[in-house]
């Protein structure tokens, strides 16, 4: 489909289908209550349908967020690499690749605006009415629409700009964004999280997807980037000012308990987000596990993404049966499509396809469109989560009629390993960001 003809179609079914009832039989209903208060969770009616659309945009705005880390040597675990060291997929597959993201309806202030709801990030923005949009191959100001951003704000911030503070985030790709920071009363999914402190983003070196207008970050502090000064170009960790993002802001706010949860599904009409508890979705027992703190370089211990500890994983074909015991810590991120593991995990699970899948770049591997994935358990908190098949090939990424599509396991490296969408569609993925400071999963049952 071409990009103005999924324009139109979201512009007629999306915005209608911002929160209804999902149709759970009673004794469904029953055991999912059960479960959820098993785990010190409640249902909650503030959830709102999420929508598939296509971007050319890379793999994942978090793995340019941690390769800029990589570069600064933020993290322990990433002192010894340099940029040369950078995956050499992204921007094959920015060129080539079509893949999906995830979009919600968010109020800002008084006007609604589709925004990607990441748990891979920290700051809340929306592009700017006047923006400049800058090519990142030249430096050059091009066209607006060159930036492909859906509706622009308009006017400035309803509760206040921040005064000498700016929002910089840049990548090495090429894309950055700068704003000026202020504050608005952010509505998401019945819920109005007030004078939360966001961004008006007045130049952008960024690929969009045509609909959305920024994103909902929905991570936690310590990796909010906003710089005292005005001065893009004078910012460092010097003037890094780390302030509460929108879900820190729901729980002292008391809006609704800071509780997010994602039922994701590749089917239309089967994806939610919900704030404050999770959505009415049937799902067997919880596993819970807690976000682990990561420590810079300069010795700052801090939860800076939603990082937990894995057990184990083990993956079936008819012709293997293999497991990795004692795996690296990952990252949980709804803004990431594939799954980003260690390379020779990536390599033997992308084996155990019939047929076999093929190395394209350092990052990604291709699969038949048709091929059968092995059974891939990620083994967490004791609980097996099984990966549903449906989410371990991209059809929507087969180009030209080739047979070929993009698979759902990639190889990151130290830093960033990560479970993505692969591993959350089909499941009900909860993130408590309480004093508990806590993950929770279930398979869904519907």
């Amino acid at each position: 489909m071409t990009r103005l003809g999924l324009r139109g179609q979201l512009g007629l079914v999306a915005f209608a289908a911002a929160v209804g009832a999902i149709p759970v039989e009673h004794n469904q209903l029953s055991s999912t209550h059960l479960h959820a208060a098993n785990a010190g969770l409640v249902l909650t009616e503030n959830y709102h349908t999420l929508s598939r659309v296509q971007r050319p945009p890379g793999v994942s705005r978090t793995l340019d967020i941690l390769r800029q880390i990589r570069r600064n040597r933020v993290f322990k675990d990433t002192a010894g690499l340099s940029p040369s060291d950078d995956p050499t997929g992204v921007d094959h597959i920015r060129a080539e690749l079509n893949q999906i993201e995830y979009i919600m309806k968010v109020g800002i202030g008084s006007e609604p605006y589709y925004m990607i709801p990441d748990t891979g990030s920290s700051d809340t923005w929306v592009v700017q009415d006047g923006f400049k949009c800058i090519d990142p191959y030249f430096g050059e100001e091009v066209p607006a629409e060159y930036c492909q951003f859906g509706p622009q704000f308009k006017g400035d911030f309803p509760g206040g700009k921040i005064e000498n503070q700016n929002l910089n985030i840049s990548y090495l790709s090429g894309d950055y964004l700068n704003g000026n920071m202020g504050y608005a009363d952010i509505t998401v999914a019945n819920i109005t999280v007030p004078k939360q402190q966001f961004a008006l983003v007045n130049v952008a070196s960024f690929g969009g997807d045509g609909i959305s207008s920024g994103i909902l970050g929905l991570g936690l502090r310590a990796l909010t980037a906003a710089f005292t000064g005005s001065n893009p170009s004078e910012d460092g960790i010097g003037n890094l000012v780390n302030y509460a993002p929108l879900m820190e802001t729901i729980g002292t706010s008391k809006a609704a308990s800071p509780i997010l949860s994602f039922a994701m599904s590749r089917q239309e009409n089967r994806s939610y987000i919900a704030f404050g508890g999770v959505p009415p979705v049937p799902t067997g027992e919880y596993t819970t596990v807690p976000i682990q703190k990561l420590t810079t370089n300069s010795g700052r211990t801090d939860y800076f993404y939603y990082n937990i500890k894995i057990d184990s994983m083990r993956w079936t074909s008819s012709t293997r049966n293999q497991s990795v015991a004692n795996p690296p810590s990952m990252l949980v991120d709804s803004g990431t499509t594939i799954n980003l593991f260690p390379v020779d995990v990536a390599a033997a699970i992308n084996a155990a396809y019939t047929p076999s899948g093929k190395r394209e770049d350092t990052m990604v591997w291709s699969v038949p469109c048709n091929a059968t994935p092995p059974a891939l358990d990620i083994v967490i908190g004791g609980k097996p989560i099984r990966t549903h098949p449906s989410s371990m090939i991209l059809p929507e990424t087969e180009l030209n009629g080739s047979g070929r599509c993009l698979s759902g396991i990639g190889a990151g490296q130290p830093g960033s390993f990560i479970l993505g969408d692969t591993f959350m569609q089909e499941i009900v993925a909860v993130f408590d960001v309480s004093e508990k400071m806590q993950l929770k999963f279930a398979h869904r049952t519907d």
